[in-house]
């Protein structure tokens, strides 16, 4: 930076956070009903399918917020997820 010139802004903690809260809100609601990976992660409109599954998925399942319809087999590819 040059002196003079400002930081951008930057939403501070608590937005970020009530925004990841709006977003696990929406995928609970959406998987009421089963649903696959491929169809949440279009849901929420992530291109990233390793991003969502390690920063979205895993710690949703991890918290218990989101189970497997088959839990012995957790990369089946006829997994899916619901609330």
């Amino acid at each position: 930076m040059v002196a003079g010139d400002q930081a951008p802004p930057q939403a501070p903690p608590a937005a970020e956070s009530e925004e990841e809260q709006q977003r696990i809100r929406k995928i609970l609601e959406f998987c009421i009903t089963p649903k696959s990976r491929q169809e949440i992660q279009a849901f929420i409109e992530i291109k990233d399918a390793k991003h969502f599954r390690l920063r979205i998925l895993n710690p949703l399942i991890k918290g218990g917020l989101l189970k497997l319809t088959i839990p012995d087999k957790p990369t089946s590819p006829n997994q899916r997820y619901f609330s």
